[in-house]
C-alpha cells in the first residue's frame, strides 16, 4: 500500500465487524495506528490482535457504546495514551432493527 495515513491515529466505531472491521484493516495497512472500538468486546479484541500480527502494535481495542458520553471520553483518552494523538474518527457503528413504521 501507499501508506497514506503514516503518523495518523484513528479511532474506528463499530469495528468489531463488517465495514468497521475492514476499515480498520485498511487504515493500519495505510499506516495509521488504530482504535478499534466496539461494545462487542471479544469480536474487537480479535480485530485488535490480528490487526497487531500484521502490523505490529499499531491497534487497541476499548469498549464504546456510542451513546454514552463516558465511553467516548475514555476512547479518545485511550488513544492520546495509547498512541499520543487522534487525528481520524470512523463513526460507523450503528443499530439496525426491523419494525414497521407506524
Amino acid at each position: 500500500m501507499a501508506n497514506r495515513l503514516t503518523g495518523k491515529v484513528a479511532l474506528i466505531t463499530g469495528a468489531a465487524r463488517g465495514m468497521g472491521e475492514a476499515d480498520a484493516r485498511i487504515f493500519a495497512q495505510e499506516g495509521a495506528r488504530v482504535i478499534v472500538a466496539d461494545v462487542l468486546d471479544t469480536e474487537g479484541r480479535r480485530v485488535a490482535g490480528e490487526i497487531n500480527r500484521a502490523q505490529a502494535g499499531c491497534a487497541e481495542y476499548v469498549h464504546l457504546d456510542v451513546t454514552l458520553a463516558s465511553d467516548w471520553k475514555n476512547a479518545v483518552a485511550t488513544a492520546e495514551r495509547s498512541f499520543g494523538a487522534l487525528h481520524i474518527l470512523v463513526n460507523n457503528a450503528g443499530i439496525l432493527s426491523f419494525a414497521g413504521v407506524e
